[in-house]
C-alpha cells in the first residue's frame, strides 16, 4: 500500500520539481538488531488519568529528595517546562490539553545543593479572569469549553477576547529578556522570573496598529547556530489588505536580537506574500546559518469560526507542501514544492555541500506516513481531547488513525538548482504502530549537522503506553525506555559541559506513575537510556507540553 501510495505521489508531481524516495537504508543493524522494542503486553495496563486533572497547588520553592542513584555533580542549571495546570474552574472546564490553563515547571540543580522544585500558574488574561470570577471564562478553545458557550457569551467573547491568550506551548530564552519567555500560536508572549517564575510582563515585538491584524506566530522559536539570535514568523495583514497601510497579507519573518544597550529588538528580515485563503498551520520552523525555513505542510486555517479555534484548521490534501527557504542576509528565498504532508515540529535543519559543490539545505519532520482514512470532518488537534487520550474503546481509530504511524522523513532542497527531494529514515522501532513526536535534540547541534534526536513515543492501541525513542539517524540504530505503566513525556537532553560526542549527557522528564498516581522525575544516561537517577515531587505533574534546560550563568 505504502509503495502504491508513492507511486501515485510520483505521478502527480512535476518531475523537476521533486522527487519521493524510500530513502536511507540500514547497513548497521540486520535480523531486528539495533531496533528499539517498547513493550506491548496489555494485562493490567492503567490509563495516565493523572496526567490530564487539575494541579491547583503553586509551589514557589522545595527541596526535592533523591529517590534512587545519583544526580551528575556537573549538572547545573534549570529544567523548565509548561503544559497543563487546570481544566476547571467554577462550573466550567475545557476538554483539551492545549485549552487548560498554563502552568510553568522549573526544576533546579547545583552542584553540592539539593535540587528544588517550582512550579506556578501563568498569569494571563484568561487566567486572572477566571479566578476573579470564580468561573472559567469562555474564550477560544481548541476543544470544547462544557457547558456550551451562549450566543450572549459570544458576542462578549468577539469583545473582549479578541486575542487568545492562554500560552501553554513552550518556554524560551530571548537574547535581552531578562526572564523565561513563555510561548503559544500567536505574537504575544509572557515573561515570567526564571527562579520564581512570577509574572514580568505581556508583550508584543510589533504593533502596527488597530487596522493591522496579526494572526499567527510559530510556539517555537528557532535559535540561529552562531549567533543565538532567535527566528519567528508573525502572519499579518492590513484591514484594508494593503491599500492604505501597506500590509500585505503574508509571513513576515523576523529575527529577535539585541540593540547596543541589550535590550531584545525584533528586526524584519522578509516577507512571504500568502492569500488569506492559504494560510497554514506552522507550530515550528527551522534556521541554520545562512538561512531561515518556512514550511508550510498541508493544515491550513480558514477563517470559518471566531470562537472555535478547531473549526478553521483543516487538513487540505490538495495542497502541496511548501519550505520557503529564506537568506537571512537579504531576504530573498526559493520555495520548494512537495506532496501534501502533516507535521509540527521539525527534528533540525542544517545546511550541506553535496558532491558537485552545491548547497543543500536539509530538514527533518516526524511525519504521518499517510493520511489514508484521516476524517476530514475532525480538525488534527482535537486528538487531545481528553475523550480521546483516555478512550478504552480507542474511539481515536475512527477518525484519527493515521497519527498512529509516523515516519522520519528528510526534506533536501538544493539551492543552486531549485529542485528538492524526501527521503524517509527506515522505521527503526517495535511495534512501528506507534506515535513518535516531540523531537529533542541537543542544543549544541541546533543549525547544524547531527545524528542523535530524542523522541516521545505513544502506543495509542495500548492505554496510551509512553516511552522515549533514541534514534541515530546516522548510523540508523535506535533505542528506548519504557516501564510499565510509567509515563514520560517529553525529554529534555541537557549536555555534559565541555562534551564532544553528540549524546554526551543527560535526558530528563517527569514520570506519572498510574499505579501510585504520584509524579518523580528521571534522569537518564543520554547514551545507553538507562535510568541514573529519580527524584520526588512535591506535587503530581500532569502533562507538559515542552521544555528546555538552560545552563547556570
Amino acid at each position: 500500500m505504502w509503495v502504491l501510495h508513492i507511486t501515485v505521489l510520483l505521478l502527480l508531481l512535476p518531475p523537476s520539481l521533486t522527487t519521493v524516495s524510500e530513502g536511507f537504508k540500514s547497513e548497521t543493524c540486520k535480523a531486528g538488531a539495533c531496533m528499539a522494542d517498547f513493550d506491548t503486553s496489555t494485562e493490567g495496563r492503567l490509563q495516565p488519568i493523572g496526567l490530564f486533572k487539575d494541579v491547583t497547588e503553586e509551589v514557589d520553592f522545595s527541596e526535592i529528595q533523591v529517590v534512587e542513584g545519583k544526580v551528575p555533580d556537573w549538572l547545573s542549571g534549570s529544567m523548565y517546562k509548561v503544559g497543563v495546570g487546570a481544566f476547571n474552574v467554577g462550573s466550567r472546564r475545557v476538554n483539551n490539553v492545549i485549552d487548560a490553563l498554563s502552568k510553568v515547571y522549573r526544576w533546579s540543580f547545583k552542584p553540592g545543593k539539593a535540587p528544588s522544585f517550582s512550579t506556578k500558574f501563568l498569569k494571563t488574561g484568561i487566567y486572572n479572569r477566571s479566578i476573579d470570577d470564580g468561573e472559567l471564562v469562555p474564550h477560544k478553545v481548541v476543544g470544547d469549553i462544557l457547558p456550551p458557550v451562549s450566543t450572549f457569551e459570544k458576542v462578549k467573547m468577539a469583545l473582549w477576547d479578541s486575542a487568545r491568550d492562554n500560552n501553554n506551548i513552550t518556554p524560551w530564552k530571548l537574547k535581552g529578556r531578562d526572564g523565561i519567555t513563555v510561548t503559544g500560536e500567536s505574537p504575544l508572549l509572557f515573561d515570567v522570573e526564571k527562579v520564581n517564575l512570577d509574572f514580568l510582563e505581556k508583550y508584543k515585538f510589533f504593533n502596527k496598529g488597530s487596522f493591522v491584524k496579526e494572526f499567527m506566530s510559530a510556539s517555537h522559536y528557532a535559535r540561529h547556530p552562531t549567533t543565538g539570535d532567535s527566528y519567528n514568523y508573525v502572519y499579518m495583514t492590513g484591514l484594508d489588505k494593503g491599500l492604505l497601510t501597506g500590509v500585505e497579507p503574508g509571513y513576515e519573518m523576523i529575527r529577535v536580537t539585541q540593540d547596543e544597550s541589550g535590550k531584545a529588538v525584533g528586526e524584519v528580515v522578509g516577507f512571504i506574500k500568502s492569500s488569506m485563503s492559504d494560510i497554514r498551520i506552522i507550530h515550528s520552523l527551522g534556521v541554520t546559518e545562512n538561512y531561515v525555513i518556512l514550511p508550510r505542510l498541508s493544515l491550513r486555517a480558514d477563517l470559518n469560526s471566531t470562537f472555535h479555534v478547531c473549526s478553521n484548521i483543516v487538513f487540505d490534501d490538495k495542497a502541496p507542501t511548501y519550505m520557503h527557504v529564506m537568506s537571512i542576509k537579504d531576504g530573498s528565498y526559493k520555495t520548494f514544492e512537495f506532496p501534501s504532508f502533516i507535521s509540527v515540529h521539525i527534528v533540525n535543519s542544517f545546511e550541506r555541500t553535496n558532491e558537485k559543490g552545491e548547497t543543500e539545505v536539509v530538514l527533518d519532520y516526524p511525519t504521518l506516513t499517510t493520511m489514508e482514512g484521516f476524517n476530514h470532518e475532525r480538525c488534527y488537534y482535537e486528538i487531545l481531547n481528553i475523550e480521546y487520550m483516555l478512550s478504552d474503546q480507542f474511539s481515536y481509530r475512527k477518525d484519527f488513525k493515521p497519527l498512529t504511524d509516523v515516519t522520519i522523513r528528510r526534506f533536501v532542497m538544493n539551492m543552486a538548482t531549485g529542485k528538492g527531494e524526501v527521503l524517509d529514515h527506515p522505521k527503526l522501532w517495535k511495534p512501528q504502530i506507534l506515535h513518535v513526536d516531540f523531537p529533542f535534540v541537543n542544543d549544541n547541534f541546533r543549525g547544524k549537522p547531527f545524528c542523535i534526536v530524542y523522541f516521545h513515543t505513544i502506543q495509542w492501541d495500548n492505554r496510551n503506553a509512553m516511552g522515549i525513542l533514541k534514534l541515530d539517524l546516522c548510523k540508523q540504530t535506535s533505542a528506548n525506555w519504557d516501564d510499565f505503566n510509567l509515563f514520560p513525556v517529553e525529554p529534555v537532553f541537557v549536555p555534559r559541559p565541555g562534551a564532544v560526542e553528540e549524546d554526551d549527557g543527560v535526558l530528563m522528564s517527569p514520570v506519572y506513575d498510574a499505579r501510585t498516581e504520584t509524579s518523580e522525575l528521571y534522569i537518564w544516561n543520554a547514551k545507553d537510556m538507562k535510568v541514573i537517577a529519580r527524584l520526588s515531587s512535591p506535587v503530581l505533574v500532569p502533562w507538559t507540553n515542552h521544555g528546555m534546560w538552560l545552563p547556570e550563568e
